[in-house]
Formats: structure tokens, sequence, C-alpha cells
């Protein structure tokens, strides 16, 4: 695809172009009436600070690269397959995915599409039309490591899209090395719903119930997770979002906050929400915090939190996705060789065993937000208060772990008497 110019459109219209030259960088142009509307709909947080154009070496600009299935994960090399695209082709693999995309933006050739469908701005986007009859049917992107579909629910069943629909659940086929791992989802999303979180609908579904899987893509039976996409309404349209690693335009292989030249942790994640979002917003962001430690989510990286944008000028916290008490695996929890630790740094702090309240006090100091440790606070208490929502399908590992790990966090003992004991 050297040379070849991409479009990229959100509900009202074209906002920029992608080209790739002959040399094989890419370029991010803005499309000038976009910019005169004032960015309207928006894009994403980097895009307001600098307006201008990005060039990426290799690969993609940070933004567009988030949209794809991360290098290296199975979900990618599979689709490349299908799509007879080198893995490493970011943009030939954009611009076959990009009819489906995750959240409203919709990458396609120069000239697929004359104009943007008759939707408000706050309505999303129904998927377009374009390429042959005979194209493969997986064209959809979901960003991560783990093998998953877009998928369809026609009462108990799923099934992978008819050519030109949207599908509306996210599937998670099962894998080896983590035993119950949809019912341990499951569970955590039923009690983060429990604890006042916005949770998705989520269920539990045998492979059985899957139609239309590649072949090859699950190797035996067993169950599934799923849950209903944020992004996906039942009209047909999608709501637009980006995850944290896209508005602090960060590759994913910084999700962890480690870039070495913009570091970020929950303290700057809060500071980062209250400013885009409004304290409320910021807020709710460290209750959720909350719910990480008290969950025992060693994994709640910069690509498992959102910001959706619609009619407003401001963007709102999505609902919470991709939450797991990752504790109940020996691998990650209390027995393993290093103690848990948490997905990004805490008031400078990483290891579950340090979070005591000088650490909270750090955070507050680091945030800039004086309420920031009474409502991480107040989020390990309503998790305490919820923890019956795990309910007799938690599977008993999963139990057993979290209760070790209420014994061995300090701030867990410190804000309530620990439930599973």
């Amino acid at each position: 695809m050297s040379g070849v110019l991409l479009e990229v459109w959100l509900p009202t219209g074209l906002v920029g172009t992608l080209r790739r030259s002959p040399q094989g960088l890419v370029r991010w142009a803005p499309d000038p009436a976009w910019l005169a509307q004032g960015q309207s709909p928006r894009l994403g947080l980097g895009f307001l600070a600098d307006p201008g154009p990005r060039v990426a070496g290799t690969g993609l600009p940070p933004w567009f690269e988030n949209l794809l299935p991360e290098v290296g994960s199975a979900l990618r090399a599979r689709l490349a397959r299908i799509h007879g695209i080198r893995p490493t082709d970011s943009f030939g693999l954009l611009g076959a995915l990009g009819p489906d995309l995750p959240g409203a933006v919709t990458v396609v050739p120069q000239g697929a599409l004359a104009s943007a469908p008759g939707r408000d701005p706050g309505d999303g986007q129904p998927i377009p039309s374009h390429g042959a009859a005979e194209a493969p049917r997986l064209r959809f992107s979901l960003a991560g490591m783990q093998l998953k579909l877009s998928m369809t629910a026609a009462g108990e069943r799923l099934a992978v899209p008819a050519r030109d629909q949207l599908g509306a659940w996210i599937v998670k086929l099962p894998g080896r090395g983590y035993a119950a791992l949809p019912q341990v989802e499951h569970a955590t999303m039923r009690w983060a719903a429990a604890a006042g979180h916005p949770v998705p609908q989520t269920r539990v579904v045998p492979v059985s119930a899957l139609d239309g899987l590649p072949a090859g893509w699950v190797e035996s039976g067993g169950d599934a997770f799923a849950i209903e996409r944020f992004d996906r309404r039942a009209d047909g349209t999608r709501v637009h979002h980006e995850d944290l690693c896209q508005a602090l335009e960060l590759l994913p292989d910084h999700k962890y906050g480690d870039d070495p030249h913009q570091a970020i942790g929950y303290d700057g994640l809060v500071r980062l929400v209250v400013d885009a979002c409004g304290e409320g917003e910021g807020r709710q962001l460290a209750r959720r915090v909350g719910f990480v430690i008290a969950s025992g989510n060693n994994d709640a990286h910069l690509k498992n939190w959102s910001l959706c944008w619609g009619a407003a000028r401001r963007p709102t916290l999505s609902p919470v996705y991709d939450h797991v008490a990752t504790v109940s695996w020996p691998a990650w929890g209390w027995d393993a060789d290093r103690p848990p630790t948490l997905g990004l740094s805490l008031g400078g702090k990483r290891s579950f065993a340090a979070l005591t309240g000088a650490v909270l006090d750090r955070f507050v100091a680091r945030s800039g937000q004086a309420w920031a440790a009474d409502e991480l606070r107040r989020g390990i208490l309503d998790a305490s208060a919820a923890v019956d929502a795990l309910g007799p399908s938690a599977p008993e590992a999963m139990r057993r772990a979290l209760a070790e790990h209420w014994r061995r966090v300090p701030i867990l003992r410190e804000v309530a008497v620990p439930p599973f004991i």
C-alpha cells in the first residue's frame, strides 16, 4: 500500500488523512475544514493540545496504532494472515480493518466515502459499505493481546457479524494457562457493578454457543467471556472513545506508564481526568482505583481506561471494562516469586504490599486533588460492602486468593474489615 492515502472519518465528516510515503513514513494531516470547526466532533485529547500533523517513522502515529491489536498478539497475527498483510504492517492492517474500529472513527481508502452518514454528532456512525463482496468477513479491530472477536447476539447465541454488520459484543476466547478465566472476569465485573461502578452486561458462554468461529481459533470446548460493547448501540450506531494510551499519545508498548519521556501513574491519570472531564469524573476514577486495589487487579493499565466523546465538548469516563482479579492465579498472586504489583504506580509505589496511608498521602500530593485519598478509600469500602455479589459462581481459587490479598495489603486492612475471612 505504499503511497496510498487513507481517510479518517467521524460521524459528521472527514477529520483528516493518513498517507504513507514511498519511504514508509506515515503522516497524519488534519482536515482544514474540521480544524476550522474547532475539531468538532472531537477525535482525541492530544489533537486539541497539538492540532498539527504527526509523522511516524515506523508503524502509525500512536493514536492510530492503538486502534489495532497489539504487535505480537494472536489476534493481530490471525487478522493479518486473513487479509494477506504482514503483522508488522500497521498501515496496511488499519486500511483493511478500518470499517470496524474501536469507537466511532472509520478509516477507509481515499474516495470510499463521499460524505458522512447524516447523524447528529452524538449519535455514532453506521459501518460503511465498500470493497468487493468476496472480501474476508473478519474486518473488525479490537485492541489488546487476548484472542477475541466482535460478535452479534441472538438470544443465548453469539455469532461472527455478517458483512457490513457491527458486532455489539466482545467475546474473549478461552486460552491456556489461566483456569476459569471467563468465570473470574465475569465475577469481577459483577462485583464492580454491585460496588456502584457502571458496567456493561457480561456473561459466560459455552464455546458451543458461538457461531461462525474461524477454523483453528479455539482448540477445544470450554467457556468464553462476553461483554456488551459500550461503543455500539442497538440501532447500529457507534460511540466514539479513546483509551488513555491514545489520550496521552503513547504507543501500546508503554501501556504500563513506563515511557521514559512521559512516565505516568494513577496520580497523573486523576490529574488528567480532572483537567479533561471535570472533578466529578476525577473522583469516580479515584474510586475505581480503589476497586482495582480491592479486587487484586495487577493489569489495570492505560488501555483499560477510556474517555467517551459525544456531542459535548468534554469527555466522560467510559463504563468499566477489562477488570479481572488477577491475583486469582499463582503466577500473579501472593505465592509468586515476586509479590503482586499494580499495573500503574500509585504515590510512587507499585507493590500491593507497599500500599499504606503514607502512599495515599503522596497520591493526594501528586494528583493535586485533596479528595483523592478519601475517594480511593471509598472505592475500597464500596467493594467490601458489595463482596457478596461474587456469589457461589465465583471460583473457589479466586475467593481464597482474594482472602489472602486482603490480609496482605495494608490499606485494605486499614480501611475495611477483610470480607473474605
